[in-house]
């Protein structure tokens, strides 16, 4: 989610006969408020190919849990796998910000082992273990309902990528999302210890529901968990700046305090996305006003 607000005030011209240039500026940005209520459903591919995505994934959860936990977001988080065999239910208990030791209960939940179903059915799956009757109280009257599939092969439900989209906004969700990390469009993708096939079904879905996708075959899921994470609980770690700054000169302040750039609780630059990153305790809880000076670069922005 981006933030709601931005405000931008040209701090000094430098003007010609011809053009001029802003050579200093400031974005203004205000971090989002709390969203509503989240139920996050995890579905998990259990066959036995994914034995390594599986290992990286119980590795790297801890990312997940971490963000969700560090904000003040309402959620309730629920596992289960793609295999159509099994029954219509949670893997594990519900977990919130109340379960007791929640990141060892993750684990457990996650550990939906590799002995499932070949003829893996994430979205139906989905739609399935959802459904009041099958696991009552879990998507409550309101809430965002957000998806998150995890496989190295397509989604092999029967009918249209839509139908099962559909069936999981009937649920009473103010709002669905599915986020897949899954195989790479359109060949696929392989890694050093991990292959998959490229899942056009999955990518659908979060295409069609705004959701995010993620390559299966990276060596670290991190990114990509924190990523869906900060999604879910409603606030960004990532501030688009308005022009191209000369990097040297950026500096960032949160509520009138100048942050460190640093790839730990601090911020970074990206260039590839010219944005403002924070990191861990330094991302801008709800409501705070963020605040980025710098120069912008020499020729990016002119007036004829």
């Amino acid at each position: 989610m981006r933030a709601l607000t931005l405000l931008v005030t040209p701090l000094l011209l430098a003007c010609s006969d011809y053009e001029y240039a802003e050579l200093g500026f400031d974005d203004e940005f205000y971090q989002a408020e709390d969203a509503p209520p989240a139920d996050v459903l995890f579905v998990i591919d259990n066959s036995a190919s994914m034995a390594e995505e599986a290992s990286r994934l119980a590795t790297n959860f801890e990312a997940f849990v971490a963000v969700l936990t560090g904000t003040t977001i309402d959620f309730q988080l629920g596992v289960t796998s793609t295999d159509p065999e099994a029954p219509a239910s949670l893997t594990g208990p519900i977990l919130t910000q109340d379960t007791p030791r929640i990141g060892e209960a993750f684990l457990a939940a996650v550990a939906v082992g590799t002995e499932g179903s070949r003829d893996e059915m994430g979205l139906a799956r989905a739609a399935e273990v959802t459904r009041p009757a099958n696991t009552p109280g879990f998507v409550r009257p309101g809430s965002t309902l957000a998806i998150v599939v995890f496989s190295d092969e397509d989604d092999h439900s029967p009918g249209a990528v839509v139908t099962h989209v559909d069936a999981l906004f009937d649920r009473g969700a103010s709002d669905v999302s599915v986020h897949a990390i899954a195989g790479d469009l359109p060949d696929g993708c392989a890694s050093g210890i991990s292959a998959a096939d490229p899942a056009s079904r999955y990518v659908e879905a979060a295409v069609t529901t705004g959701g995010l996708v993620w390559s299966i075959c990276d060596d670290d899921y991190t990114a990509m968990l924190t990523r869906v994470a900060f999604e879910i609980s409603g606030w960004s770690d990532t501030f688009y700046l308005s022009h191209l700054p000369e990097e040297e000169t950026l500096r960032v302040w949160v509520d009138g305090v100048e942050l460190p750039r640093r790839d730990d609780d601090g911020w970074t630059w990206s260039i590839g996305d010219n944005a403002i990153v924070f990191t861990g305790r330094a991302v801008p809880r709800p409501g705070m006003r963020i605040d980025v000076r710098y120069e912008i670069a020499e020729g990016t922005v002119t007036k004829g």
